[in-house]
């Protein structure tokens, strides 16, 4: 599936938002509501992904593997 490319490129923002929300959603209830530790699992599942989606896309572009081919193209070079 192809996302659009500025959605693609918003991705981990969305992800940390998202996570921040959910962690200060914790903060809000109070620690001792019943749902607080999965609004706070799913704040850190949230916050992590977007670190590590960023770290992935700053890796991959970095790489300078000189193939101008996407990422798990089937198609190969000829030599």
């Amino acid at each position: 599936m192809w996302l659009p490319e500025p959605i693609y490129k918003s991705l981990p923002t969305v992800y940390a938002a998202m996570g921040a929300c959910f962690i200060m959603g914790v903060f809000y209830l109070g620690f001792d509501a019943p749902m607080s530790p999965v609004y706070l699992a799913m704040g850190l599942v949230s916050v992590i992904a977007s670190v590590v989606v960023s770290i992935w896309r700053s890796a991959g572009s970095n790489k300078g593997s000189g193939n101008d081919h996407p990422a798990g193209s089937d198609e190969k070079q000829a030599t």
